[in-house]
């Protein structure tokens, strides 16, 4: 069997998480948790986001990648971002890190793991009804451990462009860009903090933002530092975020998801 045992392997109820630009004005969120628990009575539904940019797959991936793992090994994560409608599409699930990722192959599993590994996955073969009811069924299937029975093998990834990598250059020189604006109107980064810390090592810096504008930082700190000032800080998602106390600082800066940073050290 290719997938081992998913739920209660490692928790005493499945734990299933979802991710989607489907925001929470409408019901289509509360209807498919409810359909989800028709399906999977005993589930515990945690929701990642619903206010992903419309269609964007990157951001998608990015949340995903950086917090599935505050979550118990075999939990579900169900991405349902641009996620079509027909039946024309049947969801893919893929086993990574003793997690569960379901979504339909749109380029976000090759978003999620870069291909730098030979991934595998599993994808859905119910071709009568439309691709959401799959992803509940397929999700069912996973957490009732007979996942094999309903799927066939999948390798055929959708590639995708993805975002700038993080790049160390020669030049005591970090690159990175904005992947996200959260809640706060704070610009985060994809630089994870570490990677900043073992960098600059309480040493100077400057990090330039190429906006509209070109904007300059050269102030860390893990809370509040100044009133005045934009300072880089650490999130809970373990990567660097523009921010400036009590302000919205992605409004006040005019900083757009795709935005350039570099951090000279």
């Amino acid at each position: 069997m290719y997938f081992c045992a998913c739920q209660n392997q490692y928790a005493m109820q499945p734990i299933i998480t979802l991710i989607s630009d489907w925001r929470t004005r409408d019901p289509y969120v509360a209807m498919f948790k409810g359909a989800l628990l028709s399906a999977i009575p005993d589930a515990q539904i945690i929701d990642i986001s619903h206010t992903v940019d419309l269609y964007n797959l990157n951001q998608t991936a990015f949340l995903t990648k950086q917090s599935y793992q505050k979550f118990p090994e075999g939990s579900v994560h169900i991405l349902l971002t641009n996620v079509s409608a027909n039946a024309s599409f049947s969801p893919v699930v893929v086993e990574y890190d003793h997690h569960y990722f379901i979504g339909e192959d749109n380029g976000i599993f090759c978003l999620m793991f870069n291909m730098n590994f030979p991934v595998k996955g599993r994808q859905y073969v119910e071709n009568e009804i439309n691709s959401v009811d799959k992803i509940i069924q397929l999700a069912e299937a996973v957490c009732s451990r007979r996942v094999d029975s309903v799927t066939i093998e999948y390798s055929q990834f959708k590639r995708l462009f993805a975002p700038m990598p993080i790049h160390f250059s020669s030049e005591r020189t970090i690159e990175g860009e904005i992947v996200y604006i959260d809640g706060y109107f704070n610009a985060v980064t994809n630089i994870p903090t570490e990677m900043f810390k073992e960098a600059v090592q309480n040493g100077p810096f400057q990090a330039f933002i190429s906006s509209k504008k070109e904007w300059k930082c050269q102030i860390y700190h893990e809370s509040y530092v100044s009133e005045e000032e934009f300072y880089l800080t650490s999130n809970a998602l373990g990567c660097i975020e523009i921010a400036m106390y009590q302000t919205k600082v992605s409004i006040l800066a005019d900083f757009s998801v795709g935005d350039k940073v570099t951090v000279k050290y």
